[in-house]
This record gives structure tokens, sequence and C-alpha cells, in this order.
């Protein structure tokens, strides 16, 4: 074998974690350090007592310390870990400038699935509308975390609302899939623009279930995979997919320590997350979005009438209504078109108060693309 040679004679890398993930990263390294050191120009060995990159496998806050030793003696960290990055992503990025290192954190957001680069530098020229995201294991700090680079604004995990998948009612997967739309616990980060004020923007950060049609391509994605689209005004709609598992998130992390020992080798820094913007976050009930809703209604004359009345009274625009028989019971399947989160919730509360309705049964949102035809 040719001998390789390196700008740099070594970069000591010391790996924090003990389980499966820093397993990984170690026995890449172990197995594949001369082709990892070729790439970064310098050779990449393994040191737990002093290091140059330090690489955080950790899950949860505890390592701060650790990290922030470590970029205070200048010492460059990539880590995975999102619950760190979501809640002191600021401090940690504030003291690797300060100090002249990197903080890279690809695989903090949805493992192997690169979209922090993206976000950061193939789109930094250009104008993020909207990010949503479908997560083997979705959490309110990788929201966060999107946010706050999709919209050059400092996002903290509690301005983001999460709400639990639970339980899908059969009939209510059978209803929505004859409406071409396909259910998944659903990111979603968002402009909020009010043309009556000005055009003043607000963001919105959310986690919950909803529906899509089933034309967008993040219907398709089901665990252990993983997708990201992003809608920018200038490149349009991009998306992002691959798997949120082990092996995934180690080439992630390796792939932001090689360009973490480049930067050590050549001079360079890794882009920082900006915070210019200073969009506010929308109050939860200004948010447009639709409903799907199952409602147990009483099988006579005149409790459809009296139904789209209560929509009307609260200015909720239907789009599509269809009438089914469970036994002895009937269902209206309703979609309505956008309208405020406050107004569709006060809908839903007036139709439990309503005598020809029985039972608001299930509501969900309905994200993406309008459903035609």
């Amino acid at each position: 074998m040719a001998t390789r040679h390196f700008r740099s004679s070594s970069l000591r890398v010391a790996v924090l974690g003990t389980g499966a993930q820093a397993g990984e990263v170690v026995r890449i390294i172990a197995e594949s350090g001369d082709e990892l050191s070729a790439r970064a120009g310098a050779r990449l060995t393994l040191d737990t007592d002093a290091a140059d990159l330090v690489v955080d496998t950790t899950a949860t806050t505890e390592s701060l310390g650790a990290v922030l030793d470590a970029l205070r003696a200048g010492r460059s960290v990539v880590t995975a870990n999102t619950a760190l990055i979501a809640s002191h992503g600021a401090e940690l990025m504030s003291a690797a400038e300060e100090f002249g290192a990197d903080l890279c954190f690809e695989a903090a957001v949805a493992g192997g699935v690169p979209v922090v680069r993206p976000l950061t530098q193939s789109l930094s020229g250009d104008r993020v509308r909207e990010v949503l995201g479908v997560f083997a294991a979705a959490d309110a700090h990788a929201a966060a975390i999107l946010a706050t680079l999709a919209f050059h604004t400092r996002v903290e995990v509690t301005d983001v609302h999460f709400e639990e998948f639970g339980v899908a009612p059969a009939h209510d997967l059978a209803a929505a899939d004859a409406l071409s739309l396909r259910l998944r616990q659903l990111t979603v980060c968002t402009r909020v623009s009010e043309p009556e004020d000005g055009g003043k923007e607000w963001i919105s950060v959310r986690v919950h279930p909803a529906l899509l049609p089933a034309a967008h391509p993040l219907a398709k994605v089901e665990a252990p995979f993983s997708a990201v689209t992003v809608d920018a005004e200038g490149a349009g709609r991009l998306m992002f997919s691959g798997r949120d598992a082990t092996r995934a998130t180690a080439s992630a992390l390796l792939g932001d320590l090689v360009s973490a020992a480049r930067n050590r080798v050549n001079g360079g820094r890794a882009p920082r997350a900006s915070y210019y913007a200073e969009l506010p976050v929308a109050p939860f009930g200004d948010i447009p979005t639709r409903y799907y809703l199952n409602l147990r209604v009483t099988d006579h004359a005149g409790a459809l009438a009296q139904v789209a009345s209560i929509f009307a009274d609260h200015g909720v625009s239907v789009e599509r209504v269809r009438q089914e028989h469970h036994g002895d019971d009937a269902h209206l399947i309703v979609l309505t078109h956008r309208a405020r989160e406050s107004a569709l919730a006060d809908t839903v509360d007036a139709l439990t108060d309503a005598t020809c309705v029985s039972a608001v049964l299930t509501r969900w949102r309905v994200e993406g693309a309008p459903v035609t035809g």
C-alpha cells in the first residue's frame, strides 16, 4: 500500500459515551482509520486521555459540562445529542465561536438524514417557508433545532407544541384512506404571515398527529426511516431521507468529524446558526390548519343542516362531508378548509354541545397540499 501523506501528523479523537453508538464510531475509526485520515488530511487516532477532536454520542444534557470544557479548550466537537443542542445550542455555539472551535451536529436532528448542512449552507441564500418531518422517534427537541436553523431564530424546546400520537381507530384510518390521506406523527415548522397586519411574520413549531395527502412524499415514510421536506422560495420543495439507526447516525458523526478535522488542518471554520431574524412564535390558536373530524350524529332529518350551521357560525368552511353508518351509529366525516386553530377548536366545542351530535370521536389536523377532486 502506498504511503499516505498528511498535512498535519496526527489529530487525536476522544469519544464521549459508552453505548452502541459510541461502539460503532470507535469500530469504524479503528477499521477505516487510514481512509478517514486521508480524507481529513491528518491521521486520526483514538485517544481517551487527550484529544484535539471530540465525538459526543451521549443522549442527555448531562454531557453539557464535558462538551463546554472541550470547546473552551479549543477542541472541536461533533455530536448526535439532540437534547443537548436543542436545550443549550446557543451557549455551545457561543463557546465554539469564542475559543475558535467547531460545533457540528448533523447527526443530532434525524440521525443519518442530512438536513443540517442544507439548511445552514446550501439554502443560506434562500428563504425557507416550511419544514415538515416524519421521524422514527419524533420529539420536540428536533423540531426546535430545525426551526432555529430554518428561520434564523432562536427556538426553545418550550416553544414547541407537542401532542402524543396515540392509538388511531381503524375506521378513521379507512375513512382517511378513502379521502387519499395518510396519518403520520408530523413535525411542522412554518412561517405564518399576517397580511392584515402589514405582512408581519411569525413562526409555528409543533409536533402532533396529522393527515397528509397520499401524494405527499412524507406520506410514504415508515419506521425505521425518517425524512424531512424543506420548502424554500427559490429551491422549491426538497426532500432528505434515510435510516434513523445506529450505523446511519455514526455515518453522520464521522462526516462531521472529517469536516472538523479538515478545518483544523486547513484553518477553516464550520458554518454557525444565525439568530438575526428574531421572529416571534405565533400563539397556537392563530395557526392556520385544516381539520378531519369524525362526528357521531343522531340519524334524523335536519342533523346535517344543524352541523353545517355550526361550522358557518364559527367562520369555518367545509370542503367535504361523507356520511357513514357503523351498526346503529350514523357518522359524519368532515374535512374543513384552512382556518385558524382557535376557530376550529371553538367549532369542535360547539359541536360537542350540539343536540344533533352524540360525540366528536376523532379530530386530526390536515397538513400539506389541499386534497383535490
